[in-house]
């Protein structure tokens, strides 16, 4: 009598739970019905293996057109940082226009002309998804739900920003490309459903990577997309979507590309002085290193290279740091000090890291990512090269022993 009890309780506890399928078509259909409209999203999201999930916030007024070669949707998107409006991009469907409130330019991209550099740099530009793509993307298709490498699941009923949501996961098997230097083992969606307009108020992606090169180390690629207010199909001035909407006292630039090869420092030049602060909080001076070669290595916490480089790096400062070598990396993107420490001390890094900004990158002629620079003892440049290089300890030591 007590295993029927408990099997009847245990089948009434699964009927309670909703059916999933139907909650996600309904989610998809409602989406597709919607043509134009506005939100206020927080874009959460981290790319390393400290998963702090840094924000930004964006205003989006959209609306959906057919056929369109680069994005599913006209839009007028708002960035923000800080609470600083600190950039605008317009896509009107013929012309692509970025707008800088900081220095008060507009910089217009015709679409017939530079449709490849526009398509090259829109995932810079966060949009909610399930909203403006045509394809609902990443909500799930109805053939989803008949593939294999789909697996959902229901995890419960939650409140997101006074909407009780629907939660549901949704598990995608990996499948990387043959010699891939990083093994995905997780891609995770979650989805916040709105229990009664059946609209998607959050999802999130989680991504789980093995870099092969790096003893097996784990990546994360990770976002979250949180709308804070939104109105579909009651867009009323389209204008906004339309050159007309910059600013009239904004300076007006024809977009022009920039090279595709940027050189570097030449060598035998000065290399620019600094002044930096270490994540120790140590304040160095690039002339007070005169008298030891110095090597640069301009790096950040989302650049799979730059960690490919590290061990490198760290064995040249454990083997010349008595002697005339010093390792300095600087970090122009990053600029929570204890989350780099963390960061660096998941890597075993010793060597002296030193917080930099975007004004010094531009004067070594940054443009990739690692940029590694070795000066002589007089500050003068010897070597410059960017990318990840197997072979960096070697070519490092040639350099030493050459100049000395």
């Amino acid at each position: 009598m007590k295993s029927i009890v408990i099997v009847i309780f245990s089948s009434l506890i699964i009927s309670c739970d909703p059916n999933v399928k139907e909650i996600l078509h309904k989610s998809f259909i409602k989406c597709q019905s919607i043509q134009n409209g506005y939100y206020e999203m927080t874009r959460y999201s981290d790319s390393t293996i400290d998963k702090n999930t840094p924000y930004e916030t964006y205003t989006c007024y959209f609306e959906k057109i057919k056929n369109d070669s680069l994005f599913s949707s006209a839009f007028h998107l708002s960035h923000f940082s800080k609470g600083q409006n600190k950039m605008e991009v317009i896509y009107t469907g013929e012309d692509f226009v970025k707008i800088d409130k900081i220095d008060s330019t507009a910089t217009i991209m015709s679409k017939a002309k530079w449709a490849k550099d526009i398509k090259a740099s829109k995932f810079k530009y966060p949009l909610f998804s399930p909203f403006v793509n045509n394809s609902s993307s990443p909500l799930p298709k109805d053939s989803d739900f008949n593939d294999k490498k789909y697996k959902f699941k229901f995890i419960g009923e939650e409140e997101i920003n006074n909407n009780i949501c629907y939660h549901i996961q949704e598990n995608e098997t990996p499948k990387d490309e043959e010699n891939s230097p990083i093994k995905t083992i997780k891609i995770e969606y979650h989805f916040w459903i709105s229990k009664s307009e059946l609209v998607p108020i959050q999802y999130s992606l989680d991504v789980v990577g093995v870099m092969n090169r790096m003893n097996n180390d784990t990546i994360f690629q990770y976002t979250k997309d949180v709308l804070k207010k939104y109105e579909i199909n009651n867009l009323k001035d389209k204008s906004i979507l339309t050159l007309q909407s910059v600013p009239n006292n904004f300076k007006i630039n024809d977009y022009t590309p920039d090279n595709e090869f940027v050189p570097l420092l030449p060598i035998g030049t000065t290399a620019p002085n600094w002044q930096l602060v270490s994540i120790t909080n140590e304040k160095i001076k690039l002339t007070d290193l005169m008298g030891k070669y110095v090597l640069i290595d301009f790096f950040h916490k989302g650049c799979h290279p730059c960690i490919e480089s590290m061990p490198a790096l760290q064995r040249l400062h454990i083997k010349f740091k008595n002697k005339d070598l010093q390792v300095i990396g600087i970090d122009p993107l990053d600029q929570n000090e204890s989350d780099l420490a963390n960061f660096l001390s998941k890597r075993g890094v010793s060597y002296t890291v030193l917080l930099g900004n975007e004004n010094l990158a531009r004067s070594y002629k940054v443009k990739n990512y690692p940029t590694i620079y070795i000066l002589d003892k007089n500050n003068k440049i010897i070597f410059a090269d960017y990318g990840y290089r197997k072979n960096l300890e070697n070519i490092v030591e040639e350099i030493i022993l050459k100049n000395n």
